[in-house]
């Protein structure tokens, strides 16, 4: 694995490299078809399917095709397909959690969980204050912030395409040691949860998207942009559809295709649950969309969900985090932003902090009850989740606002021990607190929602149990606070899912992203983009007093 150093200047991480999309008009494509390649030639073909056909198609070699060089040989057998889709997590976990650190700790400084003021990820581009809009233009150093998922999104729905159409022909997959078990079904349900786990990113990453799986006719063109909601649609079906292979059949998914996890089908239908919940919480933009989500589904996908923390385990090598690695690497790369792990402060300096000109704020040593932050031994002692170092490591001249004297280190094992160990990037917790937010938003049970909140909140965070006494307006906060604590560094845009949603990112914090910049000069579309103070798809002004009432609910004045 080669991680690159710490670029204090801001130094500009590469991305993955020229997209296939710039391929010639009259390139030769071949796309399988029932086990066979057909072939066919471009003619007055739209752009947006030319993009399609240039990314996924299987291209002539004479074509250099620098993602997918030989991939009209690829799809051969069986074996194959198997391949392809059994490769097709890790495409995604690097698109969503991995590669370059795009864009996990670039949403994570947005939502001011991590923060950082270093140029790289164009985290200090997104996250300094006031906010300004994304920088769509191609040539932008950090455009792989949207650039790079995007293409890693179709590539991984591409593989799982070229697979699912490959068995809907009627192409067996055999067990190699045993040709009497069938593994089709597996490869299958698989495929299906990528697919949509591809597109479910797409929907709550991009303003909009395309549509891909394995039923497309490419020579139909051409393809239309669809909102995030009507992929989010689609993406939720493909993710049933992996349920219900999952429940009419059984298996055993090997320990290579998710690094280090062996999934039975009944554990792939529980972890496509989980995610399911996540998603079609974390698609709403604003407080009025998430309102409006279908909570009692997601109710009731969270409580199908896991039933233990899970994630891959790092290899040091391909399976890896950045979200883990870099925002729990203190000494350089990332602190914990005060905006949330100073909540429960006691001493009133947060509340100073907060009132005090954004240019003027420093560090301070926050006063807690809460051991996960801080210990027993005040301020400057280790908590189990944070630790206290000094001094912060960012520019002054870059806004002092960014220091913080803690970091996340839950997970820093995955730092000291070069990127191996467990990765978890769904918790228990989550699912708790997306229940329990559920409960507070369907006039649930009240009781219930005291109960989630104070299975980790008391034992973990040894906190004084939250009471059906309280307000609904405190369990939410109290609901938020856990979420965010309990989820930290876990999985990449949780919290800017999330917290656009509650309404509580900064203003001017961006919405969602644009087509990339790179994509929209192919199809010749004009340039747009998102965010920055009074900006379109932009977080809007909010009061800092929502940011005190957690304080003000422990200690009435």
């Amino acid at each position: 694995m080669r991680l690159p150093s710490i670029g204090s200047t801001g130094t500009t991480i590469p991305t993955i490299g020229p997209s296939p999309v710039a391929l010639k008009l009259n390139s030769e494509i071949h796309r399988p078809t029932g086990g066979h390649m057909n072939r066919f030639r471009l003619s007055n073909l739209g752009l947006i399917a030319l993009m399609f056909l240039a990314l996924w198609g299987c291209m002539d070699l004479a074509v250099d095709n620098q993602n997918n060089p030989d991939r009209a040989r690829a799809i051969v057998s069986a074996k194959d397909v198997e391949s392809i889709i059994s490769g097709s997590f890790l495409t995604w976990w690097s698109g969503t959690q991995k590669d370059n650190n795009y864009p996990a700790l670039t949403l994570s400084t947005i939502a001011d969980v991590h923060t950082s003021s270093w140029g790289n990820f164009g985290m200090q581009d997104l996250s300094s204050e006031p906010r300004t809009p994304f920088n769509n233009s191609p040539s932008y150093g950090y455009a792989g912030v949207c650039q790079d998922t995007w293409y890693a999104m179709y590539r991984a729905i591409s593989s799982v395409n070229d697979g699912l159409a490959a068995i809907n022909s009627g192409l067996k997959i055999v067990d190699a040691q045993t040709p009497t078990i069938d593994n089709t079904m597996r490869a299958k349900a698989f495929g299906k949860f990528v697919q949509g786990l591809s597109h479910a990113w797409l929907a709550v990453f991009f303003d909009k998207a395309f549509i891909f799986d394995e039923t497309m006719d490419l020579t139909n063109p051409p393809l239309q942009y669809k909102t995030y909601n009507e992929v989010m649609v689609a993406a939720i079906k493909m993710l049933e559809d992996c349920i219900a292979i999952c429940n009419s059949n059984t298996f055993t998914i090997p320990n290579t295709w998710i690094n280090g996890v062996t999934l039975t089908n009944t554990e792939l239908k529980r972890v496509a649950y989980s995610y399911l919940a996540r998603f079609r919480a974390g698609v709403a933009r604003t407080p009025a969309e998430r309102a409006a989500v279908n909570w009692a589904k997601v109710i009731s996908d969270a409580q199908s969900g896991v039933t233990a923390d899970w994630g891959p385990v790092g290899d040091g090598n391909l399976w890896w985090d950045g979200l883990k690695f870099r925002g729990q690497h203190g000494a350089t790369w990332t602190r914990a932003d005060y905006k949330s792990i100073a909540i429960t402060d006691k001493s009133g300096r947060y509340q100073t902090w907060l009132n005090t000109a954004v240019a003027s704020r420093n560090v301070f040593v926050i006063d807690t009850d809460d051991r996960r932050i801080t210990g027993t031994a005040g301020g400057t002692s280790n908590g189990t989740d944070f630790k206290y170092r000094t001094p912060s490591p960012f520019r002054d001249d870059r806004g002092t606002y960014h220091h913080s004297l803690y970091y996340h280190a839950r997970y820093e094992y995955h730092v000291l021990a070069g990127a191996t160990g467990a990765l978890p990037t769904i918790l228990v917790a989550e699912l708790d607190m997306t229940i329990a937010e559920g409960l507070w938003r369907t006039g649930g049970s009240k009781q219930q929602i005291v109960d989630l909140i104070n299975k980790t909140r008391v034992t973990r965070g040894k906190l004084a149990p939250v009471t059906t006494a309280m307000t609904n307006d405190e369990l939410l906060k109290w609901v938020k606070y856990e979420k965010v604590i309990e989820c930290f560094s876990t999985a990449g845009g949780l919290t800017w899912m999330d917290r656009r949603g509650w309404g509580d990112l900064i203003s001017g914090s961006i919405l969602h992203f644009p087509v990339p910049g790179k994509e929209l000069e192919i199809l010749q579309q004009s340039l747009y983009t998102y965010g920055g103070v009074g900006g379109q798809g932009a977080a809007p002004k909010r009061s800092l007093v929502d940011f005190l009432a957690p304080l003000r609910s422990i200690h009435p004045e």
